[in-house]
């Protein structure tokens, strides 16, 4: 005789008051105050505890404990990642508009690229809402040092306002003056390279807000895995033709004044930011060029190494597709057909 399990004991009323409490609890962190921006702010950003990926030391007095990088008062100081200083990995400092001092690195490749166009660029590099520096810069994992070798470039990266040891707090307005510092920051101190803007989840708009704009130097952009709008992620209606009032991060309102190439690339198994949204961004490019779709890739294993062609994909793009690319090769046909016809 077959013996029927035992159905699960019934919640009793402290647990359900603790639920409720809960519930409560998180609505009121949410939604109080009831502005928009702020309820936004607490939804969209993630940063991991200061501290938990990697930390800033003085080169002088390593010993010093150091709460955010406007404490070094411009001396040198030095990224360590698991207790280990990454001497290849240049630090350095930006203030923001917002008065934000933000933590920025530098990633240099082994060997530089051959090929003049890769040579004359270099990389900016926006991170996803959870992530910060020390995120990509653990060993034995896709990291800033390996962007560099596989682009063959210099790859620039930065911790959004309150990430890491950056200061100020998180908001889509600092999100948005951050990346602008650091980009006025490579203009000022590498005036013969133009600028590629790759960004990942949510630092795909900060990537758009800022190329929107059409800075000098900016040649091609790059947005994995890209969202539309905050609600319209939400909501999950990445083609809504109109914007909702309170909506934010619009990149599907900007995307379209990008003068410059735009390379999408989006896993067809995101769950998180279904591909839709990726196409939908794609058909209101001025400029774009084919979009890699990736088989199998969620949201995380797309930019995990798992799948090598997302790299690949946007070494080709910087070789053969971005602005800078595409005047070297005008100027070169120009150059063939003179000849033949003289």
């Amino acid at each position: 005789m077959l013996r029927l399990e035992e159905d699960e004991p019934s919640p009793g009323i402290c647990d359900q008051l603790h639920e409720i409490v809960r519930s409560i609890g998180l609505l009121c962190y949410v939604a109080c105050p009831p502005i928009p921006s702020e309820i936004i702010r607490k939804l969209a950003f993630h940063p991991p505890d200061k501290g938990a990926t990697y930390r800033i030391e003085l080169k002088s007095d390593p010993e010093k404990d150091l709460e955010s990088v406007r404490d070094c008062h411009d001396e040198p100081v030095q990224l360590v990642v698991r207790d280990r200083v990454h001497p290849e990995v240049k630090v350095f400092s930006v203030t923001t508009s917002e008065d934000s001092h933000l933590v920025c690195v530098k990633c240099s490749p082994n060997c530089y690229s051959k090929n003049p166009e890769v040579a004359n660029q270099v990389v900016l590099f926006c991170q996803s809402s959870s992530a910060d520096l020390g995120s990509f810069l653990q060993p034995n994992s896709m990291n800033f040092s390996t962007f560099a070798n596989l682009f063959e470039t210099d790859v620039y990266a930065f911790d959004y306002s309150g990430y890491g040891f950056s200061s100020g707090t998180q908001s889509e307005k600092n999100m948005y003056a951050d990346v602008r510092a650091v980009y006025e920051h490579i203009l000022k101190t590498r005036p013969d390279k133009k600028i590629v803007v790759i960004g990942y989840s949510i630092g795909t708009t900060a990537a758009v807000d800022l190329a929107a704009s059409n800075p000098d130097r900016l040649v091609g952009v790059v947005l994995i895995a890209p969202l539309t709008s905050a609600l319209r992620m939400f909501c999950n209606n990445p083609d809504k033709e109109t914007t909702w009032w309170g909506d934010s991060f619009l990149s599907i309102d900007k995307i379209c004044h990008i003068n410059t190439r735009v390379l999408i690339c989006h896993g067809d198994h995101d769950q998180r930011i279904p591909m839709t949204h990726g196409m939908a961004l794609y058909e209101n490019l001025k400029n774009p060029v084919p979009p890699l779709i990736v088989h199998g890739a969620n949201h995380h294993s797309i930019i995990s190494g798992e799948y090598i062609e997302v790299f690949t994909r946007i070494a080709s793009f910087m070789r053969n597709e971005t602005l800078l690319s595409c005047r070297a090769n005008q100027i070169e046909s120009s150059s063939s057909k003179k000849f033949k016809h003289e």
